[in-house]
């Protein structure tokens, strides 16, 4: 496979009104890959609104679906690239565009993540892909079960949307971003019990918990509102460690704690990032060096105690995280595994 000089780029998460990972993946998909290849083509006059939540929308065929696969055929027949680099559920587009695409000698790589719980909403398209890349290990023998071809590494990051951030004078002692759940309020809670109280930014904290349970302990959370880019990398500089809930919505406890695009990101802005353990986060840093992790909760709480006094020793970490995902977690090193794996 040659190197990938033009690719048509498809997230459609940056197409649906209200949608809060639209930014998200505007800078570390789309401007990502603009930085890392001489040319990028994004689709033009789509929007996806209607298929978001997509854990709303229907795995059937809809006149939705159908209208927007073939504007978007329409586009990418139109345009001379060498494949097709996307971000999609099987309800975003139909898996016949796909297969079109790849039968009229375009490749198409699709990344999916959360593919240890949400199997069902990628199997279709990964049928049909001529790569499927995702980042949790846990999945492997799902994807090597399609027999097509597959890439387990972790989230390709924009280093230009990364901007060092390092703490020298902590405001807070462990920070923490994303929005609320059931069982992230629980640690939080649980981590305050301890007398580790985690200073929370993100959206949606202002809404009330619908279990009983979660409602009681939501005071003991210290939570703020959504941040913009300016105002996460200055709230990464005021936090002596940034805390990482990696849980998803696994039935089985042992597939619950995976990579998310949390644990590269935090690391590459410089932060001393504290996450939960699990082989994916091993696979991509070295623990203790680039990253710490835990656990349980009371090792979380005896780790950020220990880093607190030890400013130094959280700065280091922060140095070698940034490190680390500027030298093998940004665009310009998956094209080329991209390409090989191709």
């Amino acid at each position: 496979m040659r190197p990938l000089a033009r690719v048509f780029a498809l997230a459609p998460d940056c197409h649906a009104a209200n949608n809060r990972y639209a930014n998200l993946w505007r800078r570390h998909f789309y401007q990502g890959l603009a930085g890392a290849l001489p040319e990028v083509v994004l689709p033009a006059d789509v929007d996806f609104s209607w298929a978001r939540p997509a854990s709303d929308a229907s795995l059937e065929s809809s006149p939705e679906r159908t209208a927007m696969s073939e504007r978007l055929w329409d586009q990418i027949r139109g345009a001379s690239v060498d494949a097709v680099i996307s971000y999609c559920f099987a309800s975003d587009i139909d898996p016949a565009l796909v297969k079109t695409t790849v039968a009229s000698g375009r490749p198409w790589i699709n990344f999916f993540c959360d593919s240890t719980y949400a199997f069902d909403r990628v199997e279709p398209l990964a049928r049909e892909t001529s790569l499927n890349w995702f980042p949790e290990s846990a999945a492997e023998g799902r994807y090597l079960a399609l027999g097509r071809p597959w890439l387990c590494r972790p989230y390709a990051l924009n280093p230009d949307a990364l901007p060092e951030s390092p703490c020298e004078v902590a405001v807070h002692r462990l920070g923490f971003v994303g929005a609320p759940t059931g069982n992230r309020i629980l640690r939080l809670a649980a981590l305050a019990a301890l007398g580790c109280r985690v200073t929370v930014r993100g959206e949606g904290w202002r809404r009330q918990p619908e279990r009983i349970l979660v409602r009681a302990l939501r005071p003991l959370v210290r939570a703020g509102g959504r941040l913009d880019d300016a105002g996460l990398a200055h709230f990464v500089s005021e936090c002596r460690l940034i805390l990482g809930l990696n849980e998803g919505g696994a039935r089985r406890r042992a597939d619950r704690s995976y990579l998310k695009l949390r644990d590269v990101e935090f690391p590459g802005y410089g932060a001393c990032y504290l996450t939960q353990h699990n082989q994916d986060v091993e696979r991509a840093f070295e623990i203790g060096r680039e990253v710490l992790t835990f656990r349980g909760l009371r090792e979380a709480s005896a780790i950020a105690r220990e880093y607190a006094a030890h400013p130094e020793m959280a700065q280091a970490v922060g140095r070698a995280g940034r490190r680390r995902v500027l030298a093998e977690h940004t665009w310009s090193t998956r094209i080329a595994e991209l390409a090989r794996a191709l």
